[in-house]
């Protein structure tokens, strides 16, 4: 018993360890920028820039539509494509950041793709947690496939 307890212990370490909640953002330029990951959207020019999430390959099932900031309320928002690239039917969490010229997070948004059978395709919204005052650009924090759901 005790030797199963330290190897969950072990497990959840090592999958603690290599996961994310902040991916670097890639402009492209060099071998080592992903080429399968979706681009991220900047409100006021309409350039992609690729981004890294939690998991690449769930990652890669997220397509950032459109990223901007309503002119009323300053809440930015995010349009989403979501589609399940696997066998299974899958549920997807989505974390955006918004993130101002500076390269400053000043807001978060979410998603949720619930029950998606293989091959289909979701379109999500996911709202900013807060205000902004400058034109953002939006980058996918974090992707969780959630498989049989």
């Amino acid at each position: 018993m005790a030797t199963a307890a330290s190897l969950a212990v072990a497990a959840l370490a090592a999958v603690t360890a290599c996961s994310s909640s902040d991916g670097p953002a890639f402009t492209g330029g060099d071998n080592s920028t992903p080429t399968a990951i979706p681009p991220s959207v900047t409100a006021a020019t309409g350039a992609p820039t690729a981004t890294v999430g939690e998991d690449a390959t769930a990652s890669a099932d997220v397509t950032i539509d459109s990223c901007a900031v309503d002119a009323t309320t300053k809440i930015p928002k995010a349009e989403l494509t979501v589609t399940n690239h696997g066998s299974d039917t899958a549920t997807y969490t989505i974390r955006l950041d918004f993130v101002d010229g500076g390269g400053t997070r000043v807001a978060e948004g979410a998603a949720i793709a619930n029950s998606l059978a293989a091959n289909q395709q979701a379109k999500e919204t996911a709202d900013g947690t807060a205000q902004v005052t400058s034109d953002v650009t939006c980058k996918l924090a974090k992707v969780q496939r959630l498989a049989g759901m």
